[in-house]
């Protein structure tokens, strides 16, 4: 039984990033300046491996991306990969809401507790794995054996450390822009557990997923 490969990859860096904001499902933003010339220096110097179909997040950073790193393959939009929804903090700094008792309820337990207008954690959490399960599905129908996801850092932490094999919490799946994971799915295994082995970083030959002067 032939296994599926997924390699999910962050985004590049964008405007909204530098200004420090929360940034999710509503809050579109252009590749920065910098992002796309990261991007353009990952794919001279490493390798993205070949695929056939990239599903992408909505969001214009993402479908940048995935035309910048993969021009040639077909795109293939999927709503349920968007950020978070932060609802009305959206676009907002720490520093504009630190003092908001609302906001640091949520702060201290985001899974359970939504943001104004927003998602909770375990919305958030439904939605993106519902999200690879539909990509899974739509693989397997047409006989497609390997595909990108030009996804967010949230959506990627949350599925590496709910879904992925070896077991290892948010903070150890934390990526830069342009960079990411290759998984593979058997499918006997995802049937049964709904999980999925990491098997390495993406770009291949990157030494990781999240440099150091990217970190914090």
């Amino acid at each position: 039984m032939k296994n599926y490969v997924l390699h999910f990859i962050r985004h590049g860096a964008t405007e909204h990033q530098q200004k420090g904001v929360y940034m999710g499902r509503r809050t579109g933003s252009e590749l920065s300046a910098e992002g796309i010339g990261e991007l353009l220096a990952l794919r001279r110097e490493y390798d993205y491996p070949p695929v056939e179909v990239v599903f992408s997040s909505p969001l214009p950073h993402c479908l940048q991306t995935a035309d910048f790193l993969y021009p040639e393959s077909r795109l293939m939009v999927v709503d349920e990969l968007a950020e978070m929804d932060f609802g009305s903090y959206e676009g907002k700094t720490l520093e504009q809401l630190k003092d908001d008792p609302v906001f640091c309820r949520w702060l201290a337990n985001s899974h359970t507790q939504k943001p104004p207008e927003g998602e909770s954690g375990e919305e958030f959490l439904i939605r993106v794995q519902a999200a690879v399960a539909a990509m899974l599905d739509y693989m397997a129908q047409n006989e497609i054996f390997e595909a990108a996801v030009v996804t967010h850092g949230g959506v990627i932490a949350t599925l590496m450390s709910t879904l992925g094999l070896p077991r290892q919490p948010l903070q150890f799946w934390k990526t830069g822009g342009g960079r990411g994971f290759t998984c593979f799915v058997n499918p006997q295994i995802w049937q049964n557990d709904h999980l999925m082995e990491v098997a390495g970083i993406v770009p291949h030959g990157a030494a990781t997923a999240c440099p150091a002067e990217k970190k914090g």
